[in-house]
């Protein structure tokens, strides 16, 4: 006997349904067959799903339905996932979150009621298998909980490797790693053919900084991302909810967050929010005041000295911040952030400063550069020879560019507490001075918000692993850069701070004799 279901989604959920439904082309909304399009370089046919109607190639398989909170993400993919399983035989869909105990409490719970509602009564309609977290229905489709948390024992997602299914929803997929959603994704195998013809991938979050981010909504820059082949990404918000009570609810909830950064995340899916973090290293940076939009724009002042700041830390990237100063408004502008990945092949000093020097060049800079950074990166490595270091190799690839560069470091690095304590009180306000960082730097900002600290006020250097297996310090690399840059630039003012805090073991830098503007152009 078959059940009426009534499900109503919103114009804008009706969007993300149009790119789920099985045999169906989102485009122009004809069906879909499966064709040979062409030969690979072993001469394999290359079968491809293609619109009967339209001829269109590029069928949705991965979709990210992200923004506000409320705006029935997660009741649409838990719904998605019934109806598929009513709709279709013996297939099996999953239904994943990080932690299978916060999936059981939010997520699944949301399905179940949502069956409830719809009159679908266990030992009638479906079997519950409580232990293995599996709903089967009368025509034998299925809907299995997943964690999807990384192990330390399974980095690779290994035990994903046997499993098979049809079609796949994600809850809150900013909490999870890329790598465990590109496994997952690989797993859509099982009675496609005869069903959806393209697996189905869906995955719902609210704004987030993580790679889900970058990969489908925004580059490093904020410029929105051409999407590979088969991804979609389509933004709902708390006003696109069908549920006009619910919504009018929610709505005076959000609307009451004081923070206007986490307000216009949540409320509106704004994807260039920032928060402040009393948590971290960095207490008192908040984007709201600190992060300007086009600032590299609006302030470079390409007759002014331009002030770049190095880290030598090759994993997970080599960094450098690009800096000026204006001393008489009393505003340390970050113009810039640069990295050198080991995928980029720019993770070592020499190709990074080659790298480094052409950006500059193309800026068509005038007014000198200063090169500064880490001190200890004037050490020679054991695998360089003698009179050779970090900085040697980068102002020997500045000079190649035909660059005015000049070397200023610091005699050996700040204590760190103190420099934190230092770096805080700029952010705050101290002795006039601004700290401006262009909205683009993203590095940056993350280190700003995600760097926490210690007990004893240092900065924690926790280590984790990457997708490669590389044990990394994740965040602390592009602030490292700034720290180094401040406590340089500001010597006056950091030398001031310090002598008033009285720090034991403190580097002071008052014979530095730091001289801006003595190049000649």
């Amino acid at each position: 006997m078959k059940k009426t279901i009534l499900f109503k989604p919103s114009p804008k959920q009706m969007m993300v349904w149009n790119t789920l439904k099985g045999n169906y082309c989102d485009k122009c909304g004809g069906t879909l067959t499966m064709t040979c399009t062409g030969r690979d370089e072993q001469g394999n046919d290359i079968v491809e799903p293609v619109c009967e109607k339209c001829g269109n190639r590029d069928i949705a398989e991965q979709v990210l339905g992200g923004g506000a909170a409320g705006g029935g993400k997660s009741y649409l993919g838990c719904a998605w996932c019934i109806i598929s399983c009513l709709t279709y035989d013996n297939i099996l869909m999953v239904i994943a979150r990080k932690e299978l105990k916060t999936l059981l409490a939010t997520t699944w719970t949301t399905m179940m009621r949502i069956m409830e509602k719809w009159g679908l009564e266990e030992g009638r309609n479906y079997h519950y298998n409580r232990q293995r977290n599996i709903i089967t229905f009368q025509n034998g489709s299925q809907i299995m909980g997943l964690s999807l948390s990384r192990s330390l024992q399974d980095p690779e997602y290994n035990r994903l490797g046997s499993l098979e299914i049809t079609g796949g929803f994600i809850d809150e997929v900013s909490e999870i790693e890329e790598k465990a959603v590109e496994v997952l994704a690989s797993r859509i195998r099982y009675n496609v053919r005869d069903t959806f013809i393209v697996g189905k991938l869906f995955m719902c979050t609210n704004p987030c900084t993580t790679w889900v981010r970058s990969t489908f909504v925004q580059d490093e820059e904020g410029n929105a991302v051409k999407l590979p082949k088969g991804y979609r990404y389509i933004p709902f918000s708390l006003f696109d909810n069908p549920d006009k009570g619910f919504k009018e609810v929610y709505f005076n909830k959000l609307n009451k967050i004081r923070d206007k950064q986490t307000r216009m995340r949540l409320l509106y899916g704004n994807w260039d929010f920032t928060t402040t973090n009393e948590m971290a290293a960095y207490w008192n940076f908040d984007g709201e005041r600190h992060l300007i939009t086009a600032l590299k724009e609006k302030s470079y002042d390409p007759a002014l000295p331009l002030i770049l700041s190095f880290d030598f830390n090759v994993n997970p990237f080599m960094s450098c911040l690009c800096i000026q100063v204006d001393w008489q408004q009393q505003r340390l502008l970050v113009l810039s952030e640069y990295t050198g990945s080991a995928k980029e092949h720019l993770n070592n000093s020499a190709d990074f400063g080659r790298m480094m020097a052409k950006e500059i060049r193309k800026m068509k800079h005038r007014g000198g550069i200063i090169v500064t950074g880490d001190p200890s990166g004037r050490a020679r490595s054991t695998q360089t020879k003698e009179g050779v270091n970090n900085y040697t190799l980068i102002l020997k690839a500045m000079e190649k560019e035909d660059l005015q560069t000049s070397l200023r470091l610091l005699p050996k690095q700040p204590a760190q507490v103190t420099r934190l304590e230092f770096v805080n009180n700029l952010f705050d306000g101290y002795k006039n001075w601004k700290i401006e960082i262009d909205l683009r730097c993203r590095h940056l900002t993350e280190d700003l918000l995600c760097q926490k600290r210690n007990a004893d006020g240092t900065k924690n250097k926790k280590r984790t692993v990457d997708d490669q297996g590389i044990s990394i310090e994740r965040y602390g690399h592009l602030s490292d850069c700034l720290d180094y840059a401040l406590c340089l630039l500001l010597n006056d003012v950091y030398s001031n701070y310090i002598s008033r805090a009285s720090a034991p073991d403190v580097c002071t830098i008052r014979n530095a004799n730091l001289i801006f503007g003595d190049f000649e152009y």
